[in-house]
């Protein structure tokens, strides 16, 4: 794959660009505790398994035994604790070499970020970490309601982008990015594994080698 001429690089974010897992499933836990109506005890595991699916397949997966609309305000609970958890933990999430990459690749590359997170997740992530400066945009399901390969397209669009890559760590960011028609790099390091991969990282710091042409 050729990428000297691709100058624009969309990131999803849990498991690429911070793991979150461990503070989560503890987030998690405590919201449901705190309201009572589910059992559930989430794990690490449970999460990495989770995360990149959107709000509505985690609430079907995680609370099968409940009514949509109970399923729906469980995850809202959860979502919520989950954030403000995440926002104030001084816990390590944050991969290695991640803000010196954007920063250094932001002179001659754009980047952006398309999660299937909830409103205000994102930006949550990119205020604690000071990260605004090198992403251009981002879009999320909680905005638009709409799955990965359609908030790809549409921040194309907005962005009046024709050629870019999707950076992800599962099997549907894959799948995602084809449906999107742009290539994907397979952040290795993840929650997932991807069976059919033409790039793969072994860590965040090696996107600088992979688009200045150098082999991995």
């Amino acid at each position: 794959m050729d990428l000297k001429n691709i100058k624009h690089i969309i990131l999803d974010l849990d498991g690429t660009l911070w793991d979150t897992a461990k503070i989560s499933a503890d987030a998690y836990n405590q919201a449901l505790r705190s309201d009572g109506r589910s059992d559930l005890i989430v794990t690490d595991e449970l999460i990495r398994k989770e995360f990149g699916k959107s709000d509505r397949e985690i609430a079907d997966d995680l609370f099968p035994e409940f009514e949509p609309s109970i399923r729906d305000e469980l995850m809202n609970l959860c979502g919520i604790s989950n954030n403000t958890t995440l926002e104030k933990t001084n816990e390590i999430m944050l991969y290695p070499d991640v803000p010196d990459t954007l920063k250094a690749m932001s002179e001659h590359h754009c980047f952006y970020i398309v999660s299937n997170c909830g409103v205000g997740y994102i930006e949550m992530f990119l205020k604690k970490y000071h990260l605004e400066p090198y992403i251009t945009d981002t879009e999320c399901c909680g905005n638009t309601g709409k799955n990965k390969a359609e908030n790809i397209r549409i921040l194309m669009e907005r962005n009046q982008i024709s050629d870019a890559v999707y950076v992800g760590d599962t099997a549907g960011d894959f799948h995602s990015a084809s449906k999107a028609h742009i290539p994907f790099i397979f952040a290795s390091y993840g929650y997932g594994q991807v069976p059919e991969k033409e790039l793969t990282l072994r860590s965040f710091s090696e996107l600088q080698n992979l688009f200045s042409g150098n082999t991995l």
